[in-house]
C-alpha cells in the first residue's frame, strides 16, 4: 500500500510538471501567433498607406489638379506611426530589425523623390515633374518598397507556419500525456486494490469470521495469522485476548458469586451516597463522579437547599476506596448536610462534623469542600478542609480560586476551627468544586493536568452551560490520563449563578 500511494505521488507530481511545462509553452506557442497576427496587420495597413501615397501623386501629376493630393497626405501622416508600430511588434517577435529598417529606408527615398516632384509641379508645372526620367525614377523606388515589404511579409508568413506546427506538436503531446497519467493511475490502483484484498481484506474477514466463533463462546476456534504485517499483528492480539479471557474465567465465575451476597448491601450503599439533587431558584447545578473501580467511590457530593433560598453544596474525598470508606463518605454527607440545614455556616459545620469523629481511628481521614450560595445576594460563603480550592470562572476566565481555611476531617485535629470565608459570585458566574482526582492525572510523561488543565478545558467548553462545562473537564481530565487503569475517583460539582 506504501510503494503504491509513493507510486502514484510520483506520478502525479511528475505528470503535473509535464503538463505544466507543456501547457506553459502552449501559451507562449499562442501568445507568438497572435503577436504574429498583430505584425502581419499592421504591415498590410502600411502598405495600403504607401500604396495611397503612390495613388495620389500619381493622379496629381497627370491631371495636375491639387485635389488628388488629399490621399497622398493622409497617408504620409500616418506612415510614421505605423511604422513604429510595426517596429515594437518586431521587436517583441524578436524578429530581424534589418527588415523593418529596409522597408522604412525604401519608403523615406521614395518619399524624398515624390516631395521632389510635387515641389517641381508647383513652381514649373506638372509637366515639369512628369518627365520620363522622374516617373521612371520614382517607379524604381517605389519596386524597392515593394520588393522590401515582401521580404518581410515572407519572414512573417514562415513564422506563422513554424508556430502553427509547435501548436499541433504541443497540444498532441499535451492530450498524450493526460492519457498516459490516467492509463498509469488506473493500472497503479487496480494493482492496489488487488494487493490490498490479497494482503488485507481476505485475510481480514477470515480474522472476523474466527472472531465471532470467539465472542459465540468456542474459546478453541483456530485463529488465521495470514496476510500482511499488521494483519497478522491484530490476529495476535485477539488470540492473547481470547487466552486471557479464557484465563479469567474462573476468577470471574468467583466474582459473580460473592457479588450475588454482597450485591444487595453494596446497592444500597451506593445509593445512600447518591447526591439529593436539591436545587434552588437562580443556581443550576451541574455534577458527576466516576469512581476510579467498582461501584463504590471514596468521592461524594450532594446539595441542600435552605429556607430562605439559599443553597448549600458538600464535596468531600474520603481516603481509600470499598465498603469502609464508603461507610466513612456516608456519615460525612449527611452530618454535613444536616449541619448547614441547622443554619451552621459552613467552617462550623466542618467543626461539628469532625467532633463527631473523636472515636475514628487516626488513619482514616477525608477532606470536604463545604459553600452556601445565595443567588439573590451573589455571594458564596465556603470553607475548605484540605480539599483541592474551588474555583470560580467569569467568561470562561479563571477570577479566583478558594483555598484551604482549616486542615483536613481527621479524628487527630480534634478541636481545630475551620474559617468561613465570602466571595463575589456574579450573575453567570460558576463555581467549579472538584477532587484530587482530576488534577492528579498524569499523562506518560508524568506531567499532572493540574488546574491549567481545567482552566484550559473551561475555555474551550466556555462557561455558558454548566453540564457542559462538567463532562467537558471530566473528559479532558480521562483523556489526559490515557487508557490506562486510574488510580482515584474523578468528581466535578459545577454551580452557576442564573439570577440578575
Amino acid at each position: 500500500m506504501l510503494l503504491a500511494g509513493a507510486v502514484v505521488v510520483v506520478l502525479a507530481v511528475l505528470a503535473g510538471i509535464a503538463v505544466w511545462a507543456t501547457q506553459r509553452d502552449v501559451l507562449d506557442a499562442r501568445e507568438r501567433r497572435d503577436g504574429l497576427g498583430r505584425a502581419a496587420q499592421t504591415e498590410s495597413r502600411l502598405l495600403t498607406a504607401y500604396v495611397d501615397e503612390q495613388t495620389g501623386l500619381r493622379g496629381y501629376l497627370l491631371s495636375g489638379d491639387p485635389g488628388f493630393l488629399a490621399p497622398y497626405d493622409r497617408s504620409a501622416a500616418a506612415v510614421p506611426e505605423l511604422t513604429d508600430q510595426l517596429r515594437s511588434l518586431w521587436s517583441d517577435l524578436d524578429a530581424p530589425p534589418a527588415l523593418v529598417e529596409d522597408l522604412d529606408a525604401a519608403h523615406d527615398a521614395w518619399a524624398e523623390h515624390a516631395a521632389d516632384q510635387i515641389d517641381r509641379a508647383v513652381s514649373d508645372g506638372v509637366e515639369s515633374a512628369s518627365t520620363v526620367a522622374l516617373v521612371e525614377r520614382g517607379r524604381e523606388r517605389f519596386d524597392r518598397i515593394r520588393s522590401a515589404e515582401r521580404d518581410l511579409d515572407a519572414w512573417v508568413m514562415a513564422e506563422q507556419s513554424r508556430v502553427a506546427a509547435q501548436l499541433a506538436d504541443l497540444q498532441a503531446r499535451l492530450a498524450a500525456l493526460v492519457v498516459a497519467t490516467l492509463v498509469a493511475l488506473v493500472l497503479v490502483a487496480g494493482t492496489g486494490c488487488l494487493v490490498l484484498w490479497r494482503a488485507v481484506g481476505r485475510p481480514l474477514g477470515r480474522l472476523a469470521s474466527a472472531t465471532r466463533a470467539v465472542a459465540d463462546g468456542d474459546l478453541s476456534a483456530p485463529l488465521p495469522a495470514d496476510g500482511a504485517p499488521e494483519v497478522r499483528t491484530l490476529a495476535a492480539d485477539v488470540g492473547a485476548m481470547r487466552d486471557r479471557l479464557t484465563a479469567d474465567l474462573h476468577g470471574t465465575q468467583q466474582a459473580l458469586d460473592a457479588l450475588d451476597q454482597r450485591g444487595p448491601v453494596v446497592a444500597a450503599l451506593r445509593a445512600a451516597l447518591e447526591p439529593t439533587g436539591d436545587a434552588v431558584d437562580g443556581i443550576c447545578v451541574a455534577g458527576r463522579l466516576d469512581p476510579a473501580e467498582g461501584v463504590l467511590a471514596g468521592d461524594w457530593f450532594d446539595t441542600v437547599t435552605l429556607p430562605d433560598g439559599r443553597l448549600g453544596v458538600v464535596v468531600g474525598d474520603v481516603a481509600g476506596h470499598g465498603p469502609e470508606s464508603a461507610v466513612f463518605a456516608l456519615r460525612l454527607k449527611h452530618g454535613l448536610r444536616t449541619a448547614i440545614r441547622t443554619g451552621l455556616t459552613p467552617g462550623d459545620a466542618l467543626g461539628a462534623v469532625c467532633a463527631q469523629l473523636a472515636d475514628d481511628p487516626p488513619g482514616r481521614f477525608a477532606t470536604a469542600f463545604v459553600a452556601v450560595a445565595d443567588p439573590t445576594t451573589g455571594t458564596v460563603e465556603h470553607a475548605n478542609a484540605g480539599h483541592p480550592s474551588g474555583l470560580v470562572f467569569r467568561g470562561g476566565e479563571l477570577r479566583s480560586e478558594l483555598a484551604t481555611t482549616g486542615p483536613l476531617l481527621s479524628s487527630i485535629v480534634l478541636g481545630r476551627t475551620w474559617r468561613t470565608e465570602r466571595c463575589a459570585w456574579g450573575s453567570g458566574d460558576v463555581l467549579v468544586v472538584h477532587t484530587d482526582g482530576v488534577t492528579e492525572a498524569r499523562d506518560a510523561a508524568g506531567t499532572e493536568f493540574g488546574v491549567d488543565g481545567i482552566v484550559a478545558s473551561v475555555g474551550a467548553t466556555g462557561s455558558d452551560d454548566a453540564r457542559r462545562m462538567v463532562d467537558g473537564v471530566a473528559a479532558a481530565s480521562m483523556r489526559f490520563g490515557g487508557s490506562g487503569r486510574r488510580s482515584d475517583d474523578h468528581t466535578v460539582v459545577c454551580l452557576q449563578r442564573t439570577a440578575g
